[in-house]
């Protein structure tokens, strides 16, 4: 008798369980949405932000950086804030079973005597991965004898590594050209960005589950920039470019980040109407490797990120005198 009574309770508290669980993960959901449609890191000054720490609900981990970014040296004109795609996941899913103090789930019930045939002491847990029916979840109530009560997982570093990259800020491309006011049909372009944000950037998160706490590093590196030219053309670029000196004859300087327009800007978008400004448009985009590393030498790389800039160019015809 006692122990169908104790069934009976069970399961009452189970059902109130599943209605609890059922709100929380629409919630949880609600607020993931929110999460994920709010669009992923935005590049800046790379200053870092956040207040640090995760936490992680069994459904998702919610983190802030934990260590700030390095801004670097230097600065450089132009740029701004601009989007940074690419991204991680911030889902995690728990390991099953994901046993917790029954006490936990309802506060201020131990759950009962243990069941029959059973020698205390020991205690009551409840199994979070247990859905469906009343029944099935009743499964999930289980009696572990003292020191045999089931582990849990800490959260996994490639999950939080991962968060961490979201949590990155990158600077978004500060663009120069040379000539710089207008260009010449025939004549190589030379395309650079400033290089003080060509160097690595790197923030931390921390996730925290019953099995601890984990803390994951995410690092960006510049890899290359693309250019999109504006006349259809595209050049890829392994570094940020070289500057253009205007006190050094140009047979004495080189570049490998340049373009040469064969044909002028007539035609081309203008700003204000005026056909005599019609420009190429030119966009560089920087493409960043990204990797994570966790605090037992486990490590990985992710998705590349991107950052990009948009400029525009006035190209003319080199008009010869005749003499």
């Amino acid at each position: 008798m006692e122990d169908r009574l104790f069934q009976d309770i069970i399961g009452d508290e189970v059902l109130n369980l599943r209605v609890l669980r059922s709100a929380s993960v629409a919630i949880a959901l609600t607020s993931l949405v929110t999460i994920i449609s709010a669009g992923p890191a935005f590049a800046g000054t790379g200053t870092g932000g956040g207040v640090g720490g995760c936490t992680d609900s069994g459904n998702t981990v919610n983190c802030g950086t934990g260590v700030p970014g390095d801004p670097g040296s230097g600065s450089g004109t132009g740029g701004g804030s601009a989007p940074t795609t690419g991204g991680a996941t911030t889902v995690s899913t728990p390991a099953c079973p994901n046993f917790v103090l029954y006490s936990t789930v309802f506060p201020g019930s131990e759950g009962g005597p243990p069941p029959a045939g059973v020698t205390p002491p020991g205690t009551w847990y409840v199994n979070l991965c247990a859905t469906g029916s009343a029944i099935t979840q009743g499964l999930g109530v289980a009696w572990f004898a003292t020191g045999q009560a089931p582990t849990v997982p800490p959260p996994d570093p490639a999950v939080v590594g991962a968060q961490a990259a979201s949590e990155l800020q990158l600077p978004s491309p500060s663009l120069t050209l040379s000539p710089s006011t207008m260009g010449y049909a025939n004549l190589a372009e030379w395309y650079w960005i400033a290089p003080s944000t060509w160097h690595r950037f790197t923030t931390a998160a921390q996730a925290c589950n019953a099995g601890g706490c984990v803390t994951a590093t995410a690092s960006a590196a510049p890899a290359y920039v693309t250019w999109s030219t504006g006349d259809g053309s595209s050049v890829t670029c392994n570094g940020p470019g070289a500057a253009y000196n205007p006190a050094l004859s140009a047979s004495g300087q080189s570049t490998n980040c340049s373009h040469t327009y064969t044909t002028t800007s007539a035609g081309q978008p203008t700003p204000d109407g005026n056909p005599n400004d019609a420009a190429f448009p030119i966009t560089a985009t920087v493409t960043w490797t990204v990797a994570w590393s966790g605090p037992d030498g486990s490590a990985g790389a992710l998705p590349s990120l991107t950052t990009s800039a948009s400029t525009s160019l006035v190209v003319a015809q080199i008009e010869s005198v005749n003499k």
